[in-house]
């Protein structure tokens, strides 16, 4: 039995449709409001899974091949590790939709490297982010930040997105570029602009926007401020292939737009199940939350955090593309096939994922990588500022509980049913006071 068998047109249209397509229409890069709330109307990630389903159930194996072999769409662990596990050498990320439309913001980021250039700028963002450390060496400074900032953040009678963004946009500033970076949102509105172009793909050239963009990062950079992230650069290996300015925005974005829809997810999934966030208080109940190791060590609150990602995955496919005739799960690739690892269907795959649709943070307890689930993605390309993603997202939520009474007032999330596969952040709103 073939491990990629070949879908049949219909199929294959289909996997483009539910599958592909979404993705495009919400913007690649920066989200675009209005088609979200449009493709959650309609619920296309449900879509997704119950198409992939019945596919998967004609076609057993690790993945299928559509259009001639001309794309592959996988859900089988063991072949979504083979491609991360060599992703930025015989699978790439720097082609397609994705690399013309990042190029278009940060062309030389490390996402869109290959060969010696992506270990060159891979050592230089691990060294700068801690990968390999548990906790951040300037966890402390950034917990501090987050407080502050969660603090002046003084909502009420209700905390919505707008709120939310805010407090994010501010924390990515202080984090990245210290604290008289606070108020540049001109910097991140360039990016949020960039970005946005980015999402149509085409008629994309270099423009004011962007020369002025990457000349405020490289003013930052001129007098770094201690206990900030730049303040490290110095420090990091670097040559010249590395582009040092180049590897900052995908901080920015990861950390303000990707990071702060999560936290903001995971808080609504939390308030909205009484006993959830009974065990999240409980677990909060006299930690110390200005010492990193602590917040480090709030394993359900973190697990509530990862179960946000996997349920509502702000990525929702992972694409790459062969760079050269190979073989993957036993049969044989032509250089230029496209390959799509879907986290929307693999997230929420009922016949492989225990309460595939509900919210089970002791499912992170053990901090195994689990190949199938792929918000932080997996493998060499994994990203090597999770733990830094962790520590300020779990900072947060602890702060948002600790400062305010909250109640979810949209959507409607019923404690113990099914989550809804679709969970638009734009549109959540809570009622909001300052705790007693």
């Amino acid at each position: 039995m073939s491990e990629l068998p070949d879908a049949s047109l219909r199929e294959s249209v289909r996997v483009v449709v539910v599958g592909l397509l979404p993705s495009v229409l919400r913007g690649l890069f920066s989200p675009r409001r209005r088609w979200m709330k449009w493709l959650t109307a309609i619920d296309t990630d449900a879509r997704a899974v119950e198409a992939l389903s019945e596919i998967r159930r004609e076609h057993p194996g690790q993945g299928a091949r559509l259009l001639g072999g001309r794309m592959v769409v996988l859900w089988g662990t063991d072949a979504i590790r083979e491609v991360l596990d060599r992703s930025a050498d015989v699978y790439a990320s720097d082609s397609g939709a994705k690399g013309k439309g990042m190029s278009h913001f940060q062309p030389d980021a490390l996402t869109l490297s290959r060969g010696d250039e992506w270990r060159d700028r891979r050592a230089f963002n691990e060294a700068v982010l801690a990968t390999s450390e548990h906790v951040h060496p300037l966890g402390e400074q950034f917990l501090a930040v987050v407080a502050d900032e969660v603090t002046r953040l003084r909502i009420g009678p209700e905390l919505c997105w707008a709120d939310f963004e805010r407090l994010f946009d501010r924390i990515t500033l202080r984090v990245i570029f210290g604290d008289r970076s606070r108020d540049d949102q001109e910097l991140t509105d360039l990016l949020e602009r960039l970005m946005g172009e980015a999402n149509r793909l085409v008629g994309l050239s270099e423009n004011d926007e962007y020369h002025e963009f990457y000349g405020k990062i490289e003013r930052h950079l001129q007098d770094p401020e201690p206990g900030s992230l730049v303040s490290r650069l110095a420090n990091a290996p670097q040559t010249d292939r590395t582009r040092v300015t180049h590897q900052i925005p995908h901080w920015m974005f990861a950390m303000r737009d990707t990071l702060g829809a999560n936290t903001y997810r995971a808080l609504a999934a939390i308030v909205a199940d009484p006993e959830v966030e009974r065990r999240v208080r409980q677990e909060l109940d006299g930690v110390d939350l200005s010492d990193p190791a602590a917040v480090d060590r709030l394993t359900y609150l973190g697990g509530c955090l990862q179960e946000a990602m996997r349920l509502w995955p702000t990525t929702p496919l992972l694409a790459r593309e062969t760079t050269r005739d190979t073989t993957l799960a036993g049969e044989k690739l032509d250089a230029g096939t496209q390959v799509m690892i879907l986290n929307t269907f693999n997230h929420r795959d009922r016949d492989q994922v225990a309460h595939a649709d509900g919210l089970a943070p002791e499912r992170w307890s053990n901090g195994a990588h689990d190949y199938r689930f792929n918000h932080l993605s997996n493998g060499t390309q994994d990203c090597p500022g999770g733990p830094l993603v962790l520590l300020l997202g779990k900072a947060v939520l602890a702060r948002m509980l600790e400062e305010y009474e909250l109640e979810l007032r949209e959507p409607q999330l019923d404690a113990g049913q099914p989550l809804p596969h679709m969970l638009d952040f734009f549109d959540i709103r809570f009622a909001a006071k300052v705790a007693a």
